[in-house]
């Protein structure tokens, strides 16, 4: 078991295109379609997790990502 931040599936519907299902760690969904299936939504951001994994976060979790990492590394400059 592995964590995926995407899951490409294809729509059994008249016209079967391939969508992308987006899934943020707080629940969040989003689906992309067709040619930007391969695209992350707007305002998401992908973010490594170990090795070669990854996930996506929504526009909330990806600011509490930075927000948590900027007070984890504190600017030597300062």
């Amino acid at each position: 078991m592995f964590v995926m931040g995407v899951t490409y599936e294809l729509i059994d519907a008249p016209y079967p295109y391939l969508c992308a299902v987006y899934r943020c760690v707080c629940g969040g969904v989003q689906v992309q379609h067709g040619g930007d299936s391969a695209t992350p939504p707007e305002r998401w951001e992908r973010h490594p997790v170990d090795g070669d994994e990854e996930q996506f976060l929504c526009p909330g979790c990806a600011a509490e990502a930075r927000r948590r990492a900027a007070a984890a590394d504190p600017d030597p400059a300062a």
